[in-house]
């Protein structure tokens, strides 16, 4: 899988989200989710759920049933005009989304969910508008690092059981530790995570809420890293990695 192909990915969202697509189009857009790896495949799918859970509550704030007289009008107007056939053929003045893909800058991302909202249905000269506000909800921090353009993933065993997930982005400096089935360490032991590149760099010590949590714990500075590590030490942690249990591998 290339870069490019995971790029395109990505900034397709935004309009497969939307049904801004042709038929062929988003069969496209899902046969390339299937080819990619499975990182750019989650950052996909937090992206177009991101932008359908803020369109649902764009319309459920402020949504309003028409006005009877109004909704009478509309519906005495559908019923004496005609109706035009399905489009098969583009016409000369309209371009194929798809010729403009490759130009968009991807813009989008979560601003979503401050933008207005807006539904318009015009039938003859009666015009219905809806316009809604979203809140300004922000997605989480691990959410952001997981959906950065340059995200990756690598995964680990644990000796004792177990398995550790990083989710690593250098534009955002950071890393998300997901680890799963891994055992309390001995008494008086923790876990204690290691930044390496070229001498080790404490990333912390694993509390027992981290051990256990399903969203994953956000650690910061992951700077020129190119391995991310994980040892027993005694409680309190440790200056410099004693007992290394695992090391994952940072790619570019």
């Amino acid at each position: 899988m290339s870069e490019s192909s995971r790029q395109r990915l990505i900034e397709d969202a935004e309009i497969y989200a939307l049904h801004a697509t042709t038929e062929a189009e988003r069969r496209d857009i899902e046969a390339e989710r299937l080819r990619v790896d499975d990182t750019a495949r989650a950052q996909f799918d937090v992206l177009v759920a991101e932008i359908h859970e803020t369109l649902a509550l764009a319309a459920a704030i402020d949504a309003t049933p028409a006005p009877d007289r109004l909704r009478r009008t509309v519906l005495e107007r559908i019923a004496v005009s005609d109706q035009e056939p399905s489009v098969r053929a583009l016409p000369p003045n309209v371009t194929p989304l798809h010729r403009h893909r490759r130009e968009r800058s991807k813009t989008w991302r979560y601003s979503m969910v401050s933008a207005a909202a807006a539904v318009v249905v015009a039938v003859g000269g009666v015009v219905v508008v809806t316009q809604t506000m979203g809140n300004d909800a922000q997605p989480s921090q691990a959410d952001q690092i997981v959906a950065a353009p340059d995200a990756r993933e690598t995964s680990a065993e644990f000796p004792g059981g177990g398995s550790a997930t990083v989710a690593y982005s250098l534009s955002q400096d950071a890393v998300v530790v997901s680890l799963d089935g891994v055992p309390q360490p001995p008494s008086g032991r923790v876990y204690q995570m290691w930044f390496v590149d070229g001498s080790p760099r404490s990333a912390g010590v694993v509390t027992e809420d981290q051990l256990t949590s399903e969203s994953g714990t956000v650690v910061s500075g992951l700077g020129a890293s190119t391995n991310f590590a994980f040892s027993l030490e005694p409680a309190g942690g440790s200056p410099q990695p004693t007992e290394v249990l695992t090391m994952l591998t940072l790619g570019a």
